[in-house]
């Protein structure tokens, strides 16, 4: 079977397998996007000739036919930037601006020159016409010294970083699919939602996953890169809409050597996880959507099934420590006490997306002692704080990872502040626990 044909056959199981899905009659005989090059004030005149000699691999057309029986680009100069393609503002930026410092952001506002560059190919290029184009793009930017704006996942890139990320990272046949698309995590109601840009260049669906815990974004971003990983390199949905995830099948080395290196303890790198029919939301991705389930999972709850089967594919490192609680853990515990007011008054301010608290208290076990466990705060109302179980424990088995629970604040022991970045504050007695475990 082609490469072509492959790929049609792809598209139509998706569209079978899932669930009140016309996978197939949403997707585009062949692969398109758009790319601009914005130029920075100053810049009067572009020579379309230097464009298109970086795009020899492509057909210059007028714009885009309905489809393509080989790699085509359409060129169009914009004078008037503002009004038709604005560059993004200095604040979405600071979060999807590639390798820029706060002077080019800040220069690059003032941009009055762009070029529109639309490509497309056919699906049997998938690979090698997302290479040339990604490489021709390079370029030209890097020549005539514009920055690179994807349409698709909404970044906008020096031509250093767009070389870094799309060019000098392709070291196998097949990409590590991560590095052409992104995840866009953000509060959605209750919980957590979580959707792929990107995807259409691959000619696949992009990727949604709901209601979960802002603390569960790591793992659930890592198995939503799993998923489009093992889609771009062939794998199919069951006729039951199943897929069957194999860290240890994967075809890129390269994202396989790290992905294994990251495992845990108990990992078990093959699981089966239903789709579905992504239900599009206002600013998704014009592209088709599938959403990963977990009805499948044990759990009484969601958020357990996530942890289920988060802990499952990735393993898990819970360690339960026996320690008299010293003078020293003991003021270490009032000091965050301390601090719990000034904690549930910013939780209800409204915290930053990504930003989560975690309080540690105590659970009874059925032999009258207590196991200490962490708590993803979900609501602190007054002295109540209801939020996820996130240890697994061990001493109380009706207790499960990831069940809702309900804490007094007066029984906190201590507290973790997480903010995007990935730095926190606070879990002091963990610090000393350690010292005097050993």
């Amino acid at each position: 079977m082609n490469v072509y044909f492959k790929k049609i056959v792809i598209l139509l199981i998706f569209a079978i397998a899932t669930v009140e899905v016309s996978f197939a009659s949403n997707v585009t005989p062949d692969i398109r996007y758009r790319s601009i090059i914005y130029f920075y004030p100053g810049v009067q005149e572009i020579d379309i000739s230097l464009v298109e000699n970086e795009f020899r691999k492509f057909k210059l057309v007028d714009s885009l036919p309905q489809s393509s029986l080989g790699p085509v680009v359409s060129l169009s100069v914009i004078k008037d930037v503002a009004n038709s393609y604005p560059v993004p503002d200095i604040s979405y930026l600071s979060y999807f601006g590639r390798g820029l410092n706060k002077q080019q952001a800040t220069k690059i506002q003032k941009s009055n020159l762009a070029i529109v560059i639309d490509v497309a190919y056919p699906m049997s290029m998938v690979f090698d016409g997302l290479k040339d184009a990604a490489t021709s793009i390079y370029n030209y930017a890097d020549t005539a010294g514009g920055l690179i704006w994807d349409s698709e996942t909404r970044e906008l890139f020096t031509p250093e970083a767009w070389k870094m990320k799309r060019i000098d990272s392709w070291a196998e046949s097949i990409p590590e699919v991560e590095d052409h698309t992104v995840i866009h995590a953000y509060k959605n109601n209750e919980g957590v939602r979580a959707i792929t840009l990107g995807m259409s260049k691959f000619g696949l669906p992009d990727i949604v996953v709901n209601d979960f815990s802002w603390s569960l974004n790591r793992p659930m971003g890592n198995l939503i890169n799993l998923v489009a990983q093992s889609i771009a390199e062939g794998l199919v949905p069951s006729k039951e809409g199943f897929l069957e995830l194999n860290i240890n099948g994967l075809k890129n080395t390269g994202y396989k050597r790290e992905l294994v290196a990251s495992l845990k303890n108990n990992a078990v790198p093959r699981v089966k996880i239903p789709i579905g029919d992504g239900k599009r939301e206002e600013g998704d991705p014009e592209n088709y959507i599938i959403e990963l389930l977990f009805h499948n999972n044990e759990g009484a709850s969601l958020s357990e099934k996530h942890e289920v089967l988060l802990s499952s594919l990735f393993g898990w490192e819970d360690q339960i420590s026996y320690v008299k609680h010293n003078q020293f853990i003991q003021a270490a515990s009032r000091r965050a006490k301390s601090k719990l007011n000034g904690l549930r008054e910013n939780f209800n301010k409204g915290l930053s997306p990504g930003e989560f608290i975690q309080v540690k208290a105590p659970f009874a076990t059925p032999d009258g002692g207590n196991e200490w466990m962490w708590v993803e705060v979900l609501s602190w109302k007054g002295g109540v704080i209801k939020g996820l179980l996130k240890n697994e424990p061990y001493h109380i088995p009706d207790l499960k990872g990831g069940s809702e629970v309900v804490v007094g604040q007066e029984d906190v022991f201590d507290y973790i502040r997480s903010y995007p970045d990935g730095t926190s504050e606070g879990n002091e007695t963990g610090d000393l626990i350690r010292k005097y475990q050993k």
